[in-house]
């Protein structure tokens, strides 16, 4: 599907929606628990439903009414099971250790660029630890035998997924483990979020220095776990709000632990005012001018704050980037060729992007390279554009937020749908 989306700003309160980020974790907690959990409000993105799948292939019982997820924990796991992670790298690297944990005989399939997306560092780790691998760095892998517990060793700036995996499944081992980090975590707020739903669920970690302490013979403890507003999503509407839209987004906890809430002080950083009122949260246009951005912790948000630099006065520089070409499309590339098409002032680095600020675009076609995060990022760009912008496969907006456009129409926006 190919959208024309006419230049016009956009107008309205609009609802964050449920964090993927927590819905992954909280849907994992439940699928290991004892009992029955309920997890909500769930927005059923492709990954979600990714998440959802390989739990019940697992064992669990799951049931969905409307936006609630009723979930019955793994009593006996399978012996073997097909995990279909369709394009959700959040699934493949939280339940490859998770399904070795459990003793499952597990094959792992994907789509999109997952099957390229290395799980290749954490796999190692795996293999020394009881894990067999029919191949660690590429799609379709099969695993088998059961993890046991020790010390785990990681490069904290390839995936904070890694981390994540392994703490959802070291606290179901017989013995004490320990994952020391050799290199400084990237993307922590993630791996907090881990650390807190894990609790909600009776896990306890204990954080260290320069890794993490995993008491073993833990028990995951049923329970209702409410899914907090997005941050990630939510920055597509503040970034729409700090370029002229007037927008404010109802449903985000202000004490998050998302890391994507740095982009509140980001847009500050910008010149946007951002202020908490009855509506919810609210940025509001000034006059923007440009900042240095360190994407090592926020790597989701480049392509729309990439957005934002490129109608700042002088030149934004986003840094520590290089993890973005490991992401659903290489992200450095992808967004520097898709402002270029728009007529920014762009130049891509191994590691950055330095964007030179702009009144205004002229508008124009871009590939969205099968990427939701730059779709959703370049209609943002559409609302101060002075042409129409197309974006070639917009349906790819539904593996994280399947009613965006939905959204952006009831804020005024206006497009024109050309399926392909």
């Amino acid at each position: 599907m190919d959208l024309i989306i006419k230049p016009k700003l956009l107008s309205g309160c609009i609802d964050a929606p449920p964090s993927k980020s927590a819905a992954h974790r909280a849907i994992i907690c439940a699928a290991l628990a004892q009992g029955k959990s309920t997890v909500l409000p769930l927005a059923m993105s492709e990954d979600a439903l990714a998440t959802i799948d390989v739990a019940k292939a697992l064992g669990a019982v799951i049931k969905i009414n409307g936006n609630t997820a009723e979930i019955w924990g793994i009593c006996k796991p399978a012996q073997a099971a097909l995990l279909d992670c369709r394009e959700s790298g959040s699934t493949l690297r939280f339940f490859l250790p998770v399904a070795s944990a459990l003793g499952v005989n597990a094959t792992f399939t994907g789509k999109g660029k997952l099957p390229q997306r290395t799980v290749a560092p954490l796999a190692e780790q795996m293999q020394r630890h009881g894990a067999a691998f029919t191949c660690i760095d590429s799609l379709p892998l099969s695993i088998s035998g059961r993890l046991s517990s020790g010390r785990y060793e990681l490069a904290g700036n390839i995936s904070s997924q890694y981390i994540s995996g392994l703490l959802f499944a070291l606290p179901m081992l017989e013995g004490d483990s320990e994952i020391a980090l050799t290199t400084k975590l990237e993307s922590a707020g993630y791996v907090k979020m881990t650390m807190q739903a894990l609790q909600g669920f009776g896990v306890k970690i204990e954080e260290m220095p320069a890794g993490y302490f995993i008491k073993g013979n833990q028990k995951y403890i049923a329970n209702t776990a409410k899914v907090e507003g997005d941050y990630s999503n939510a920055a597509f509407w503040l970034s729409a709000a700090a370029l002229g839209s007037d927008i404010s987004c109802t449903g985000l906890d202000e004490n998050s632990l998302q890391g994507d809430k740095a982009v509140l002080d980001i847009l500050k950083a910008f010149g946007a005012s951002i202020a908490s009122t009855e509506n919810g949260i609210a940025a509001k246009a000034q006059k923007l001018t440009a900042t240095d951005i360190d994407a090592s912790q926020i790597p989701d948000l480049v392509p729309v704050l990439a957005v934002v630099g490129a109608f700042a006065q002088g030149t934004t520089t986003i840094y520590n980037a290089a993890r973005l070409k490991l992401k659903e499309s290489d992200r450095l590339a992808s967004v520097s060729n898709a402002l270029k098409s728009l007529g920014a002032d762009i130049t891509k680095y191994d590691d950055k992007l330095v964007i030179a600020g702009k009144p205004s675009l002229k508008g124009g076609v871009i590939d969205s390279c099968n990427d939701h995060r730059i779709a959703m990022s370049m209609a943002i760009a559409a609302t101060r554009c002075d042409g129409n912008v197309t974006i070639l496969g917009a349906e790819c907006v539904n593996k994280s937020y399947p009613d965006f456009f939905e959204k952006y129409k009831s804020l005024g926006g206006i497009y024109q749908c050309h399926h392909v």
